[in-house]
């Protein structure tokens, strides 16, 4: 319920005339409201796009960067500064009402676009082969002088210039005679001198010349030296501005009471996510009506012992996660009780409903893979063979051919073709290379246009939350769900949330959640806590997997456990991840916490063991207060080192890399 030094206030201020509550006025008239002297900060908060607010703010400020040595540098900034806050108050007949605006300019930054660009390097030993092949002799065919000589292969060739460069396997192949062409005697007799020989020099040329330094490989044990993994991660943010104006009306009379806020907001979106529907939406969102929360004058005095568990309810509100607000309505409501709460359990229960409307990013996600051999050495002939000649020298067989006027299969016995000259011959090559794989992971980021309703039942004890919308994309993703948390008062706490999407993303999509824990004080100033969480991603799309990312799993339990004394925490944590799947990994994390002042709070963590494909393995941080004042300046830094499991390579060493980043931030409230 409303604290004590404000119910000292609402009488100080009416002994001292702030109240206008015994003119006979016959409504509730913006001018029969006085200014406020000091108010109590939770009955006039406020969530706005994720920043709490509370009435005579200044503002909220967040500046910092996260940074690596294997990654771009990212700002991050997240601006909340109030242009103009009002709030008055006043009993006019027997009904109370506190009535809060401000208008309210924010900047943040938001990521636009993010690349991880893995390369694996590998040794290998480049198989090729070159192949030579001419059949010519004369003529057998039905068309052709029986005295003209005819070449019975067609001229291919594939040389240097059609191989593509990274992957030195053809990417075209030059056809420069047909099958059956009618040759120049004189061609045909240019191929008999030694070595292989495709015809005159500038004359016509026939048979088959294929060079091909790829066509296969085999992994390097000798040089494994030289594999090993990159990661870099590119990112680009962008600024998203936007101005709020604020409204929220308190009213309380002798049963009950009612607070209703209305947001209405501006967004400057990307000019790339402007169209008809966000234009639409804005425009729409200062045209609808506000929500009312009006009540009707008591019989008796209004009752100012009103329940937090209003302002609780207020802001218990599901709000779409890393969005702008362009229209947000709500009510709440608490009846008054009928004695005074002697615990939490006995606090009278609160309803809040609300209709939101705004932006909420969507991702786009893009995989490719490029591969590329580097020679990095000669090409060698592991083995070779060439004969040339006629029948006299046994090189003799069949060529199937196609009919081109019946389409079927016959057969050119070699024996029969008159002055018959065959070459052929083969060579195997190996070659010392480098195979480069290049994994590409792009995430475009976008804001579309999102309508949500939800609601909640907030108790002293326990908040039922439900809700429904939907992402207005190309393709609509309604959703719905629900989630309850207890807490019992004797230190156990619990939470089970369920949604489903029509349409599910890698960020929107159906899952299950579900935590437990037990505090326990031991003595004063000794507290233990154990507890157990879990998540089962029903529906997330599923990516190729050849990129980690940290907190990835479809299904994952957490098991923690806690102890606090004195200025110092220790904790534990053991965590699985893809439970009841093939790819079942856990790991093991300590953590310790030291405040050695007011000002100032360290915490290390290490991660001894983890079979995961990327997790945290050590961090440590502070976090600093410049002054003692509340709301002044803190300092936040924090190191961690994040390694990455690719597996094994193709000579069975590990694929394993790691990167050290650096969070600083500096956030301030005034």
């Amino acid at each position: 319920m409303v604290t004590q030094s404000f119910r000292r206030h609402l009488k100080s201020s009416v002994c001292s005339g702030l109240f206008l509550a015994l003119l006979p006025l016959p409504g509730l008239a913006e001018e029969a409201l006085g200014r406020a002297g000091a108010v109590v900060p939770l009955t006039s908060r406020f969530i706005l796009n994720g920043t709490v607010l509370d009435y005579g703010q200044g503002g909220v400020v967040s500046e910092g960067l996260v940074a690596g040595g294997k990654r771009d540098l990212v700002p991050q900034a997240d601006m909340t500064l109030a242009l103009s806050q009002d709030l008055r108050e006043g009993i006019s007949g027997a009904l109370f009402h506190r009535r809060q605006t401000g208008w309210y300019a924010q900047l943040r930054t938001t990521l636009d676009a993010q690349t991880i660009t893995t390369t694996q390097r590998e040794a290998v030993d480049l198989t090729g082969s070159r192949t030579y092949l001419t059949v010519t002799g004369r003529c057998l065919f039905l068309e052709a002088d029986p005295d003209a000589y005819c070449s019975y292969t067609p001229g291919i060739a594939v040389e240097a210039a059609d191989l593509d460069p990274d992957t030195l396997v053809p990417n075209d192949f030059a056809v420069d005679s047909e099958f059956g062409l009618v040759i120049d005697r004189e061609t045909h007799d240019a191929l008999k001198a030694s070595g292989f020989q495709r015809g005159m020099a500038g004359g016509e040329t026939v048979g088959l010349a294929l060079d091909l330094p790829n066509s296969g490989f085999t992994y390097a044990q000798d040089r494994a030296g030289l594999n090993g993994i990159k990661r870099r991660e590119d990112s680009r943010s962008q600024l998203v501005a936007s101005v709020s104006h604020l409204e929220q009306n308190l009213f309380s009379n002798d049963a009950g009471a009612a607070l209703d806020r209305t947001v209405r907001g501006v967004v400057l979106l990307d000019e790339e996510d402007w169209d008809r529907d966000a234009f639409a939406l804005q425009a729409l969102s200062w045209l609808l009506p506000g929500a009312d929360g009006r009540l009707r004058p008591g019989d008796d005095a209004p009752d100012v012992g009103i329940s937090n568990n209003l302002f609780y309810a207020a802001n218990n509100t599901r709000l779409p996660q890393d969005s702008f607000t362009t229209y947000h309505a709500s009510l709440s409501r608490v009846a008054h009780s009928a004695t005074p709460p002697r615990t939490a359990a006995e606090t009278p229960v609160a309803w809040s409903n609300s209709l939101w409307l705004g932006f909420s990013p969507i991702r786009d996600v893009d995989q490719s893979v490029e591969l590329r051999y580097a020679p990095t050495g000669p090409r060698e002939t592991t083995a070779s063979s060439f004969r040339q000649g006629g029948i006299a020298g046994d090189l003799s067989g069949r060529i199937t051919i196609v009919d081109a006027l019946t389409q079927d299969l016959s057969q050119i016995q070699l024996s029969d073709v008159e002055d018959l000259f065959v070459q052929t011959g083969a060579e195997l090559t190996t070659q010392d290379a480098i195979r480069q794989v290049t994994f590409r992971e792009e995430h475009a980021f976008r804001y579309a246009p999102h309508l949500s309703f939800s609601g909640n039942r907030t108790s002293g004890t326990s908040v039922l939350r439900y809700y429904t919308g939907a992402l207005l994309d190309e393709d609509t993703n309604a959703y719905a769900g629900m989630a309850y948390s207890l807490n019992s008062g004797s230190g156990w706490t619990a939470h089970l949330g369920a949604e489903a999407y029509s349409d599910p993303d890698q960020d929107h999509y159906s899952k299950l959640q579900a935590n437990l824990s037990k505090a326990v004080t031991l003595s004063p100033g000794r507290r233990l806590s154990l507890g157990a969480s879990g998540l089962a991603e029903l529906d997330r799309p599923e990516l190729d997997g050849t990129t980690p990312r940290l907190g990835e799993g479809d299904n994952v339990v957490d098991v923690a456990a806690g102890y606090r004394e004195s200025g110092f925490t220790l904790s534990l944590r053991q965590r699985f991840s893809g439970v009841g799947t093939d790819d079942e990994t856990t790991s093991t994390t300590l953590g310790l916490g030291v405040d050695p002042s007011p000002r100032l709070a360290m915490n290390f963590e290490i991660t001894p063991y983890s079979s995961e494909d990327s997790y945290i393995a050590a961090s440590t941080g502070l976090a600093w207060g410049l002054m003692d004042s509340p709301g002044a300046p803190r300092l936040r830094v924090q190191w961690s080192k994040i390694k990455y499991d690719y597996g094994t390579d193709g000579v069975g060493q590990p694929f394993e890399t790691s990167e050290q980043t650096v969070l600083a931030a500096l956030q301030m409230t005034f």
